[in-house]
């Protein structure tokens, strides 16, 4: 049901409801601040309660396996009905471990709920509140083939607290860049007028306030500052689930026991992969780096709005245009710089993706006998190339066999890895974001052509890495078919990126 179908419901009678936290427990209130418990509250509690006695009475009945019976019906039949087992000691550690996942599990559901009320996009609404309800309908993974439950209760308490710390660094960062993008928006001040329509509204840096009672999960932020962008937030849970599923398939284990501990392997990998993440221009020159990921001008909006007006008085001042004419060469203007920031967005995209992808591609090949400069082979020039006798012969089966053969490739390392249009033209590589001059280049039809075919080349080499990562990781498909231990390779788990 939308919210605000909701809203509209004369029979619900919980619109105003709220809860506090005090002293590690909640309190939910209705309007006039009476004390209340749902009843589907008391009915998920009566259904988890049953839960954990079966839970309790199952590794209680897996002590009958020390039991030996004796031909008398009664010699044993303290042993059979475990009257040793300490059943108060075991729903004690049973109710601690359940107590210890339902706080991790609220701790995890508060994040979410911090960026379930930052989001505007109804779908990203959507999706949050599905992660939101996935979580709070987790069960343990028991494996019963495990004397106790307590490693069980260990092992998913370990996972989501893992996915917690990713997720709470990831909303604390992107906090932090929306902030900085908002102070360089009203960096001058908030004169009012047309022309700051459109934009973020500016915080009011007066109340830092938690939107949590019972503990803050991320940072604090003031009234009324809202940041749309962490509906994004949502893509997270189906993006672990997908890496997840890719490895168990790979691994396939054979118990819930390894299931959990594969999980927890991942999700282990995935923080550390975030937090020694490096930003993605350093893998290019400094020469890139300040021409296509510098953010001084191009990110600036205050400096690309004056750059649009001084796009629209050059071409006042070359031809006057008057009525339509006027309006369609606005329109063309304005779609040009937009087309324009596009292509850089997408371009920055690509590359960090062909980045990622060569750093795999140097691995397997290094893993296949080659050396580092197997990804940057290419053709001798025809000036250079040296006299080879028996040029006619068949060429050899097997690419091993060229290891040895110089006067076919070129092998060369540069130091840092160019744009693929830099490996084919020299003179198309050369553009610049970094400054005015630059940009004002490329705010023509040329231009942009130019902008696409550097875009078209650099996606190019980035499908042709991707299929040739996909193909040599296709040999780890083929060993852990026969080999199901869940312990991977760390080039294997390198593809946790993709």
């Amino acid at each position: 049901v939308h919210s605000s179908q909701f809203m509209e419901f004369a029979e619900v009678e919980n619109h105003d409801d709220f809860h506090t936290c005090e002293d590690g427990y909640i309190h939910t209130q209705d309007q006039r601040g009476a004390y209340i418990v749902y009843d589907v509250a008391l009915e998920d509690l009566k259904e988890l309660e049953n839960q954990l006695l079966l839970v309790a009475s199952q590794y209680i009945e897996k002590d009958k396996s020390n039991v030996t019976c004796g031909k008398s019906s009664g010699s044993n039949i303290l042993e059979w009905a475990h009257a040793f087992v300490d059943r108060f000691a075991v729903l004690f550690d049973l109710w601690t471990c359940e107590t210890a996942l339902l706080e991790k599990k609220c701790q995890l559901l508060d994040v979410y709920f911090e960026a379930y009320q930052h989001a505007l996009d109804p779908e990203e609404r959507f999706a949050l509140a599905q992660a939101i309800t996935d979580i709070m309908h987790k069960r343990p993974r028991f494996d019963l083939e495990l004397e106790y439950f307590v490693n069980t209760y260990k092992d998913e308490c370990i996972c989501l607290q893992l996915h917690l710390q990713l997720l709470r660094d990831i909303v604390n960062q992107q906090i932090d860049v929306q902030r900085e993008y908002i102070h360089k928006i009203w960096r001058k001040g908030q004169k009012g007028g047309i022309n700051e329509f459109g934009l973020p509204y500016n915080v009011i840096t007066k109340q830092l306030i938690s939107l949590n009672t019972s503990c803050r999960t991320s940072k604090n932020i003031y009234l009324l500052e809202f940041h749309p962008s962490l509906g994004l937030v949502c893509s997270i849970p189906k993006a672990l689930e997908c890496i997840y599923q890719e490895f168990y398939s790979i691994c396939r284990p054979r118990t819930a026991s390894r299931a959990i501990k594969l999980e927890k392997q991942v999700l282990q990998l995935v923080l550390d992969e975030w937090l020694t993440m490096e930003k993605p221009e350093f893998f290019y020159s400094s020469q890139i780096q300040k021409d296509l990921f510098a953010e001084v001008l191009i990110e600036d909006p205050v400096l690309m709005q004056e750059i649009a007006l001084s796009l629209l008085e050059v071409g006042a001042d070359q031809e006057r245009k008057e009525g339509k004419e006027r309006q369609f060469f606005i329109l063309d203007s304005f779609s040009m710089l937009l087309e324009l920031i596009t292509l850089r967005h997408r371009l920055i995209e690509v590359a960090t993706e062909s980045a990622q992808l060569a750093s795999l591609y140097k691995a397997f090949a290094v893993e296949a006998g080659f050396g580092e400069f197997h990804l940057h082979l290419r053709p001798v020039h025809f000036e250079t190339a040296l006299h080879k006798e028996k040029a006619d012969l068949m060429p050899p089966m097997f690419i091993t066999s060229l290891l040895e053969d110089d006067s076919c490739v070129d092998r060369y390392i540069p130091s840092s890895l160019p744009l693929s249009i830099q490996e084919i033209d020299s003179h198309l590589g050369k553009f610049s974001f970094r400054t005015r001059d630059g940009v004002m280049q490329l705010l023509c039809p040329s231009g942009i052509k130019n902008m696409q075919l550097i875009l078209a080349c650099q996606v190019v080499q980035k499908n042709a890495l991707l299929a040739a990562v996909q193909q040599a990781f296709f040999c780890y498909l083929v060993q852990f078919t026969h080999s199901l231990d869940i312990k991977v390779s760390n080039t294997l788990l390198l593809q946790l990126h993709y």
